[in-house]
């Protein structure tokens, strides 16, 4: 065997990832990689270890200089804006803005929003009714979680499209393999985006509505609140992890089942096995690749030892499907009992805050599909994105007939 190292532009790779990581959890677990210049995990409990330790850290600031980091470091420097969000502070910034943002996200308001997302996907499936075929991802994954979350922001809904459109430059920046050219693309937009969300928490404080927006501007903890930088940071952040996660997991969810039919027809003759199957798609081929951690003391792991400021690449995706953790982890098993155990939203105090939401819109997204249409089928082949941290598809083009009503 040749030299096994991380390389995101190794063909194939942008189609399934998971060859290349099953070669490196085999022959090189704890991997340096030049291109990255930093440390890649890909065993499961490795991942998980590395995501529960309180001593490692979130913040571009404690990493060593190095080509990449030092090309972070400008481009965060020219954007200004990227400091501001709780996904990239340590405790206790992070802990703060937490629990300012998070009672809207919680289990139960989550679950609150079942009704509003059920008749989005109604109104979704009732114009795909009448044709007998689409692309699932421009036709339907990706409108819906924008609409979703306009809706419980307050936002009107003709914004949606060039809000969808802020999102995808934001989240192709979350990638450390990307060109200046397109960075500073994806920058401008962004900017667009600060300003927009900017003018929408003004109007929410001069006209406070019952909806999230205003319940954020409005959040308070032991008399603290968040300043209007954080909360636009906060804002873009929610948006891009509302997203792009959930319009993946619908595509890539529902291109694994149509590639395993004998488990799309199992979930589809028992409907309860749903939320399962959510979660074994998400461990199957989630979006969420990839998460950055900085080592702020020596980090041991078996022989090698991480030295203070190393940045750490834990590889989640790979971790979902490390075979000592997984019994038949390259197959999808909708009703496998351990589903939920996945790491796909993360682990430890950095656990993804829209876990609720991402899952609530899949299970209702995928369930109209399952239910509503037959005779589902590829209708070309499909096409990925070629980012490394989310992965997604941006198309699947599918046929099918209406099933008929009960």
């Amino acid at each position: 065997m040749g030299v096994v190292a991380f390389d995101p532009f190794e063909p194939g790779f942008v189609e399934s990832p998971y060859g290349q990581y099953g070669r490196l959890r085999a022959n090189d677990p704890v991997h340096w990689s030049d291109l990255l210049q930093g440390w890649v995990l890909t065993r499961h409990d490795d991942v998980v270890a590395l995501l529960r330790d309180l001593d490692i850290s979130v913040e571009l600031d404690n990493a060593r200089p190095s080509a990449v980091v030092d090309q972070q470091r400008e481009r965060q420097a020219r954007t200004g804006r990227n400091s501001d969000t709780l996904v990239l502070r340590d405790d206790p910034d992070h802990n703060r803005l937490r629990k300012l943002l998070q009672r809207p996200f919680g289990p139960r308001p989550v679950e609150a929003l079942r009704t509003m997302v059920a008749e989005r996907v109604d109104g979704s499936m009732a114009e795909l009714a009448g044709r007998d075929g689409m692309d699932v991802i421009s036709d339907f994954a990706y409108p819906l979680p924008v609409a979703v979350f306009n809706e419980m922001l307050g936002l009107p809904d003709e914004d949606a499209p060039q809000v969808r459109a802020w999102i995808a430059a934001v989240a192709r920046m979350l990638d450390p393999v990307i060109d200046d050219e397109e960075h500073g693309r994806c920058n401008v937009l962004m900017n667009e985006m600060y300003d927009y969300l900017d003018t929408q928490i003004e109007a929410k404080r001069r006209a406070p509505a019952d909806d999230v927006l205003t319940a954020l501007v409005q959040a308070e903890e032991d008399g603290d609140r968040l300043t209007r930088d954080e909360l636009v940071g906060q804002v873009v952040t929610l948006y891009v992890a509302g997203h792009e996660p959930t319009m993946s997991l619908i595509g890539n969810g529902l291109l694994a089942l149509l590639r395993h039919p004998t488990q799309l027809a199992l979930v589809r003759s028992r409907p309860d096995l749903l939320p399962n199957a959510v979660n074994e798609l998400l461990r199957y081929d989630g979006p969420n690749q990839f998460v950055r951690r900085i080592a702020v003391q020596p980090y041991t792991i078996d022989d090698t030892t991480i030295a203070p400021g190393d940045v750490i690449y834990a590889a989640v995706g790979a971790a979902n499907r490390d075979p000592a953790r997984w019994d038949d982890p390259d197959a999808v098993h909708v009703d496998r009992p351990d589903a939920a155990h996945h790491v796909q939203f993360g682990s430890g105090i950095h656990h993804c805050l829209g876990a609720h939401l991402a899952r609530l819109q899949a299970e209702v997204a995928l369930g109209a599909l399952l239910s509503r249409l037959d005779d589902m089928a590829l209708a070309g082949e499909p096409q990925w994105s070629e980012r490394m941290v989310i992965r997604g598809l941006q198309y699947l083009p599918i046929t099918y007939r209406a099933a008929a009503a009960a």
